[in-house]
């Protein structure tokens, strides 16, 4: 079904949002990269990759053994970024100095 500005699928738009914010969803790339704030790309190629960061779950979706592209758990990627915060916190250095105005 197409969609314009006088043909909108609203009940299409709320499975999808639904099936998203689920605790145990399967996100995309382009789904992680809009709940960190970066474009999918640099997920699949930077985030994914980082040490910790969840695995990527990848189902097999034909008989040649061909697999789809990569999802995360959303619960792993919300536990990933609430480690990856207190890691921050953690983090010590020198204070910045502060300038007078």
């Amino acid at each position: 079904m197409t969609t314009n500005d006088y043909d909108f699928n609203y009940s299409e738009l709320a499975r999808q949002i639904a099936a998203r914010i689920s605790p145990e969803a399967l996100l995309s790339a382009e789904d992680v990269g809009a709940m960190l704030g970066y474009p999918a790309r640099y997920i699949r190629e930077t985030i994914a990759l980082a040490p910790g960061f969840p695995v990527a779950i990848r189902l097999r979706i034909d008989a040649d053994g061909k697999r789809s592209n990569p999802r995360w758990r959303r619960t792993d990627v919300e536990e990933w970024v609430t480690a990856h915060l207190a890691q921050r916190k953690l983090r010590a250095g020198r204070p910045r100095q502060q300038t007078e105005m």
